[in-house]
C-alpha cells in the first residue's frame, strides 16, 4: 500500500462505506485538488471509482476528466472493458477506424491542446506587431484553444465585409435594436469593425497562413504503432475503411509502405477496385492542394512529397499558383474551426462517404478521437447509425477515462432505450492498448465467426 497521509486514509474510509453518489463525488473531487502533488495515491481509488463511475454524466465532464485522469496514473494496466475481448469479426464482418489526434500524438505531432503554443512560436519568427498583441492578449485571457482563436478571426472576417450582417450582430449581442447617435445609426463598434475590414482580413489569412506552416512540420512525422496495427488488420481483414480528422500521412504512409492500394477520394483513383482500402480524410490532408479561385483540388504523392522535402529540394508548399486558372493554392486543411463543416464545400463528399461507411459498419473503433463540441457533425452521425443499427457496437481506445461514460449518457438521451453495453472502454495509450485489441478480434477461427 502507498505511503499515504491520514487526510487521505480518511477520505478512503468515507468512500467505501459507500456514500450517496453525488456526495461520493464530490468528495473524491475536493480531495484530488488540495491534495499536495507528491503524495501518491493508494491503489484502492481505482475500485471505488469504479463502482461510481457510472454515475459520470450526472456531472461537468471537466470535474469527471479530472478525477478519471487521476485514477488512471494509479492503474498499472490499461482499463479495458472485458466485453471488448469477446468481439471477433469475420471475413464479411464491416469495421470502420474513425483515428483522431491521439492515434498519432506518438508520433510527435502536436495535440489539438499543444497548436496554439506551437503557432505563436511561428509567429515570433515573423516579427510583426500585432500578432505579438494578439499573443499578449490572448495570453493575458488564459486563452489557449486555437479553435476558439481561428473561429473568431474567421467570423470577424466574414462579418466585416457585409455592412448589414455587422449591423446585425451589433444588434444581437449588444444593441436590441436602440438608436445613438444620429438617424439609423447604431454602436460606434460597427464604424470600427467596417474601418477595419482591410486589417481583420490580413489577421485571419496571416492565421490561416501560419496554421498551413504549422502543418508542414508533420511531414516528416513516421508511422507509430497505433497506424502499424491497423495496417496489420487491414492485412488479415477484408471490408475495412480508415476515416481520419488528422491532417498527418502517417497512416498512408503506414499503408502504402506495405504496397496496400488505396482507393482516393479525391481523385477518385482505383474507385472500382474492390481490394483497395478506402482512407477517408475528412478534414484534409498535408499533400492536398485547393484552389480558392476555381475550387480545384489535387491530390499529390505523398510519399514523394516527403522525399522531396527531407531531400530539402523543394520546401512545403504553403502558397502556390493553381496551373488551371493562376488563381492561389493553399493545402486543403479544416482549420480546427466550430463551423468547419459550412465552410469547405470541396469536402462535402469526402464527409458523406464518411458517414456511409460509419453507418454500414459492425464495429466501429474510435482511435484518440475526443468527441469535442466543434466535432458535433461527427458525433451526430455516429448517433444516427448507433440509432439505427441495433446491433452496431463501439470501442473507444482513449487516455481519457472520462470519454466512454460522457458518451454512454450523451447517447442515452438521444437514443431510446439505449444499452450502455453497446459503447465499450478502452481505455489507455492507443500505441499500446490498439494493438492487442486488434489480434484478439483476429484470435479464434477468424473467417468463421461473426461480431458479437
Amino acid at each position: 500500500m502507498a505511503d499515504i497521509s491520514p487526510r487521505q486514509q480518511h477520505v478512503l474510509t468515507r468512500l467505501e462505506q459507500y456514500p450517496p453518489v453525488t456526495f461520493a463525488i464530490r468528495i473524491m473531487h475536493e480531495f484530488l485538488q488540495r491534495k499536495p502533488e507528491d503524495e501518491p495515491l493508494d491503489p484502492r481509488w481505482v475500485e471505488i471509482w469504479r463502482k461510481y463511475e457510472v454515475f459520470a454524466d450526472r456531472f461537468p465532464p471537466a470535474i469527471i476528466k479530472e478525477i478519471s485522469q487521476a485514477i488512471m496514473s494509479v492503474e498499472e494496466e490499461p482499463v479495458i472493458d472485458k466485453e471488448v475481448w469477446g468481439i471477433r469479426v469475420s471475413n464479411d464482418t464491416k469495421v470502420t477506424f474513425l483515428l483522431g489526434a491521439g492515434a498519432s500524438a506518438y508520433s510527435g505531432i502536436p495535440t489539438v491542446k499543444q497548436l496554439l503554443p506551437e503557432l505563436w512560436n511561428r509567429a515570433r519568427k515573423i516579427g510583426r506587431e500585432d500578432l505579438e498583441n494578439l499573443r499578449r492578449w490572448c495570453d493575458r485571457r488564459q486563452i489557449k484553444n486555437i479553435e476558439d482563436l481561428l473561429t473568431a478571426a474567421y467570423v470577424s472576417d466574414f462579418i466585416a465585409k457585409n455592412r448589414h450582417i455587422t449591423a446585425l450582430v451589433d444588434y444581437f449581442l449588444y444593441s436590441m435594436g436602440q438608436e445613438v447617435g444620429g438617424e439609423g445609426e447604431t454602436f460606434g463598434s460597427i464604424r470600427r469593425i467596417m474601418a477595419d475590414v482591410s486589417s481583420i482580413g490580413f489577421l485571419q489569412d496571416t492565421l490561416q497562413t501560419l496554421f498551413g506552416l504549422l502543418t508542414s512540420t508533420m511531414i516528416a512525422a513516421p508511422p507509430n504503432e497505433t497506424h502499424k496495427a491497423i495496417v496489420n488488420f487491414i492485412q488479415k481483414h477484408n471490408h475495412t475503411t480508415i476515416i481520419t480528422t488528422n491532417y498527418d500521412g502517417c497512416m498512408d504512409e503506414a499503408l502504402l509502405t506495405e504496397k496496400i492500394t488505396l482507393r482516393g477520394t479525391i481523385s477518385g483513383k482505383n474507385e472500382d477496385n474492390p481490394n483497395a482500402v478506402q482512407l477517408i480524410k475528412m478534414h484534409g490532408s498535408i499533400n492536398w492542394s485547393y484552389c480558392s479561385s476555381c475550387q480545384d483540388v489535387r491530390e499529390f504523392n505523398l510519399l514523394e512529397v516527403k522525399k522531396i522535402f527531407e531531400a530539402d529540394t523543394l520546401s512545403y508548399p504553403v502558397l502556390g499558383i493553381c496551373k488551371k486558372c493562376g488563381g492561389l493554392r493553399r493545402p486543403l486543411l479544416v482549420p480546427p474551426l466550430s463551423f468547419k463543416f459550412l465552410m469547405f464545400p470541396s469536402l462535402v463528399d469526402i464527409w458523406n462517404y464518411a458517414r456511409q461507411s460509419i453507418e454500414e459498419a459492425a464495429v466501429l473503433i474510435i482511435v484518440g478521437y475526443s468527441f469535442s463540441e466543434s466535432d458535433a457533425y461527427i458525433t451526430k452521425i455516429i448517433s444516427r447509425s448507433m440509432a439505427t443499427n441495433e446491433n452496431q457496437k463501439m470501442i473507444v481506445v482513449d487516455t481519457d477515462a472520462s470519454l466512454v461514460p460522457a458518451l454512454r449518457g450523451r447517447f442515452d438521451v438521444h437514443i431510446d432505450r439505449f444499452d450502455h453495453g453497446r459503447i465499450l472502454k478502452a481505455c489507455g495509450t492507443c500505441e499500446t492498448v490498439l494493438p492487442r485489441i486488434l489480434d484478439s478480434m483476429l484470435a479464434n477461427g477468424h473467417g468463421n465467426e461473426q461480431a458479437q
